[in-house]
C-alpha cells in the first residue's frame, strides 16, 4: 500500500479545509464523508467528488477507508474515535482529543491494544516553524535568569448561547477550543529546555471569566515548571488577543507572531525573531509551499504506511498529559464540566468500552469458591467516580477480578466508588472484594464490627470475601482480635480473615490461638513485599516481609497480598518518573528515605539491565520477581492510569529464567 484512503466525519468548515488540502498530498486520497445532515453531506460530497454516507455502520465498515479524520464538535470525538478504532480504522482527530483525560486514556489505550494509529490534530506541531523554535532554544540556555514563556490565543466569537462554543454539553469554552494551543506549546518548550520531549508543570493556577452558560469566556493560567521555567498563558472566545509566543530570559528573547497558523494566512511565510537587550534582532524566516493541513495529512499517512501507532511530534503520552492539564485548568476555574460526571459520561453509559481481550489468568484462592486474578486493584487512588469507573472497567475487562478497598481509603469513597461500580456493572458474583478496617488510631477490637457494617453499606453488599485488620496494635493481646473477628465470621459478614502490617511473631501467635480454640485463623496477609526491601516504613505502622517470614507464609499456605509490590516507583526509569503516566508517584524524598540503600540499588541496577535485555520496563521485571515467589502471592497494584495498569498486567505474562531470578536475589 502506497496511499491512504481517508474518510471524513463532520462536513463542516475545518473538514472543508482538510478536503482542499488533501489534494496537494502525495500519499493520501479523500473518498468518503459522513454526516447527519443529508443536504450538507450531499453538498460536500459533490463538491469534492467523493462518496456520501449518512449511516455510521455503512461508513465505518467500508473496506475502502483506511483512516478517518474526525472534524465534529468536541463532544463527539470520543464516540467516533472508539467506533473507528474498534473497526480497525486509523484516526486523526481534531483537538482536543476528547472532553476529559478519562476519555482520552481509554482511546489511547485501546488504539495501542488494537495497533491503530491515533493522533490529535495539532497542525502546528508538524510544521517546520515549530521545529525551528525548538532548535533555537539554545539562544536562551546560557542565560542565568528565570525563563518565562508567554503564549496567547484569543478571538471574538459573536455567537448565541446555543452555539457549541457557549454550550457546556458540547465542550464549549476557551480552554478546550483554543487554550490547548498555548498549554501544549508551553509544555513542549519547557520540556525541550530540560532535554525532554515535553514537561509537566509542578503547579497550575488560573483566573478568568465565565459565561452565563457556565463555560469559560477567557482565562489566564500560570504554570510553574522545574529548573526555573514558568509560563503565563491565556485564551479567549470573547476578545481578540495578540496570539503571540514570547520566550525570554533576562536580556534574551525569542518571539513568534501567531505561532498557531504558521504563516497559513501569509502565503506560507512566517518568522521567528531573536533579540538581545531589545537590539540586534535576528529574523529566521520559515517558507512553506506545502501548507499547514497538507503537512499534517502527509505526516499522519506516512506514520500509517510505516505501521506506527503514534506521531513523533505529539505522542500518546504527551496527548494524555495535555488532557490531564486541560482538566486541571478547568478545575482551577471551577468550571462545571458535564462530561466529568458519571451520569453524563459515555464511559458509564455503555459497556462497549470495556477491553475484551483478557490477559490476567484466573487462580484459585484457598477457602474461596471464586477464582481471582493474579493481581488485585487498589481502590485508594481514584479521584472521582468517573476515574474509578474508568479504571475498574479496564481492569475487569482485562481479566481483573480482585479489588482491594479499606474503610479509610479516600475517606470512605474507595468503598463507595467500588460499590457503585459493582452495582452498575452487576458483577458482584464475579469479583472478590478484599476489605480492611481497624486502622490506627482505631486499631482496637471494638471498632471492627461497626466499620465492617459501614463498609458493607458503602459497598452495597452483604459480605466481604476477604477481611484484613489494616494495622496491628501490640498493646492488645492477639486473642482479643481473633475473638472479635470470629464474631463477624459467625454472622456471615466475611469469608476469609487476615491481617495487614503484622509482624511474624504476632501473626503466627494469632493463628496458633485460633486453631487451638477452633476459631477462624488468619489465612491472608497483606504486608509490604517487593524486590526492594522497605528500610524505613512508608507510613507509621507499616511492616514488610523478610525471607524468613516469606518461608513461613509459603509453608502455611497463607495467601499474600503484598502492597507496594513495585516499591512505589523505585524501579521506574527517570524519564518515566517525571512523565505524565507516572506524575502522581511518590516524591524523591520518600524514595530516598524508604528504599535507597546498597542492596536495593544493586537490585535496581540488575533489574534495569535485565529489562534492557528483555525489551520490557524495569518495573515489570520487579513485579514479575514478586509473582515468581509463590502462586499464592497476589500483588496489590495502585495505578492511577490505564497505562500504569497495563504495565502491571503485562508483567504477569513475563516469565523470568532461573538465571534472572538468581541475579535479582543476590545480596
Amino acid at each position: 500500500m502506497h496511499q491512504i484512503n481517508w474518510g471524513i466525519i463532520g462536513p463542516g468548515s475545518i473538514a472543508d479545509a482538510f478536503a482542499y488540502s488533501i489534494q496537494a498530498t502525495k500519499n493520501s486520497k479523500l473518498i468518503s464523508v459522513l454526516g447527519r445532515d443529508s443536504k450538507k453531506v450531499n453538498s460536500f460530497a459533490q463538491k469534492f467528488h467523493i462518496n456520501a454516507h449518512y449511516q455510521l455502520d455503512d461508513f465505518i465498515s467500508s473496506e475502502e477507508i483506511d483512516a478517518i479524520y474526525i472534524a465534529t464538535p468536541h463532544s463527539e470525538h470520543f464516540f467516533y474515535a472508539i467506533e473507528a478504532i474498534k473497526n480497525g480504522k486509523h484516526v486523526l482527530c481534531e483537538k482536543p482529543l476528547t472532553m476529559n483525560a478519562h476519555e482520552s486514556m481509554i482511546l489511547l489505550a485501546l488504539a495501542n491494544e488494537k495497533n491503530i494509529f491515533l493522533m490529535e490534530a495539532f497542525m502546528y506541531r508538524v510544521h517546520p516553524q515549530t521545529r525551528n523554535i525548538l532548535d533555537n532554544l539554545d539562544f536562551l540556555k546560557d542565560a542565568q535568569d528565570k525563563i518565562m514563556i508567554e503564549a496567547s490565543f484569543g478571538f471574538q466569537a459573536d455567537v448565541p448561547e446555543s452555539h457549541r462554543l457557549r454550550n457546556p454539553e458540547l465542550g464549549g469554552g476557551a480552554i478546550l477550543d483554543v487554550g490547548c494551543y498555548p498549554l501544549t506549546m508551553s509544555k513542549l518548550i519547557a520540556g525541550h529546555l530540560q532535554d525532554l520531549s515535553y514537561a509537566d508543570p509542578e503547579s497550575l493556577s488560573a483566573i478568568g471569566q465565565l459565561d452565563e452558560t457556565g463555560v469559560d469566556l477567557q482565562t489566564y493560567a500560570h504554570l510553574i515548571f522545574s529548573d526555573s521555567i514558568e509560563a503565563k498563558i491565556s485564551c479567549a472566545i470573547n476578545e481578540n488577543f495578540s496570539n503571540n509566543l514570547i520566550i525570554s530570559s533576562g536580556k534574551y528573547t525569542i518571539s513568534v507572531p501567531d505561532p498557531w497558523h504558521c504563516g497559513q494566512f501569509q502565503e506560507g511565510n512566517s518568522s521567528i525573531y531573536l533579540s538581545h537587550n531589545g537590539q540586534n534582532r535576528k529574523e529566521i524566516k520559515c517558507m512553506d509551499d506545502v501548507g499547514l493541513f497538507a503537512r499534517e495529512i502527509e505526516h499522519a499517512a506516512k506514520c500509517i504506511l510505516e505501521s506506527k501507532i503514534e506521531s513523533k511530534f505529539i505522542d500518546h503520552a504527551e496527548t494524555q498529559s495535555n488532557m490531564f492539564w486541560l482538566d486541571k485548568w478547568r478545575q482551577e476555574m471551577k468550571i462545571d464540566c458535564p462530561r466529568s460526571r458519571i451520569k453524563n459520561s459515555p464511559i458509564f453509559q455503555s459497556k462497549a468500552y470495556l477491553f475484551q481481550e483478557t490477559k490476567l489468568e484466573s487462580h484459585e484462592l484457598p477457602g474461596l469458591s471464586k477464582t481471582g486474578s493474579r493481581l488485585a486493584l487498589g481502590c485508594d487512588n481514584q479521584t472521582s467516580d468517573l476515574h474509578a469507573f474508568t479504571m475498574f472497567d479496564h481492569f475487569y475487562g482485562s481479566g481483573g477480578r480482585i479489588f482491594d478497598t479499606a474503610f479509610i481509603y479516600n475517606h470512605g469513597m474507595g468503598d463507595k466508588y467500588l460499590g457503585d461500580w459493582i452495582n452498575a456493572r452487576r458483577v458482584r458474583e464475579d469479583v472478590i472484594v478484599l476489605g480492611k478496617g481497624a486502622h490506627t488510631p482505631h486499631c482496637e477490637p471494638q471498632h471492627i464490627r461497626p466499620q465492617v457494617l459501614q463498609s458493607l453499606e458503602r459497598l452495597q453488599t452483604s459480605k466481604l470475601d476477604i477481611y484484613c485488620l489494616h494495622r496491628d496494635n501490640p498493646d492488645i493481646p492477639v486473642e482479643e482480635f481473633i475473638d472479635a473477628l470470629a464474631e463477624i465470621k459467625s454472622e456471615g459478614l466475611v469469608d476469609l480473615i487476615g491481617a495487614s502490617n503484622w509482624e511474624m511473631d504476632r501473626f503466627s501467635k494469632a493463628r496458633n490461638y485460633a486453631i487451638k480454640n477452633s476459631k477462624e485463623p488468619f489465612t491472608v496477609l497483606s504486608n509490604n513485599f517487593s524486590l526492594a526491601e522497605m528500610i524505613k516504613p512508608v507510613w507509621p505502622g507499616c511492616v514488610g516481609i523478610n525471607d524468613q517470614y516469606l518461608k513461613y507464609l509459603i509453608e502455611e499456605k497463607i495467601i499474600l497480598f503484598p502492597w507496594s509490590s513495585q516499591a512505589r516507583g523505585f524501579f521506574l526509569k527517570k524519564k518515566e518518573i517525571i512523565s505524565n503516566e507516572h506524575f502522581s508517584n511518590p516524591t524523591l524524598d520518600e524514595e530516598m528515605r524508604v528504599w535507597h540503600y546498597e542492596k536495593n540499588l544493586q537490585r535496581r541496577q540488575i533489574c534495569f539491565e535485565l529489562a534492557k535485555e528483555r525489551n520490557v520496563q524495569p518495573i515489570q521485571i520487579a513485579l514479575a520477581y514478586v509473582l515468581h515467589k509463590s502462586k499464592l502471592i497476589f500483588p496489590l497494584i495502585g495505578p492511577r492510569t490505564i497505562f500504569e495498569s497495563n504495565s502491571s498486567i503485562q508483567a504477569t505474562q513475563l516469565k523470568l529464567t532461573t538465571r534472572e531470578l538468581q541475579a535479582l536475589a543476590q545480596d
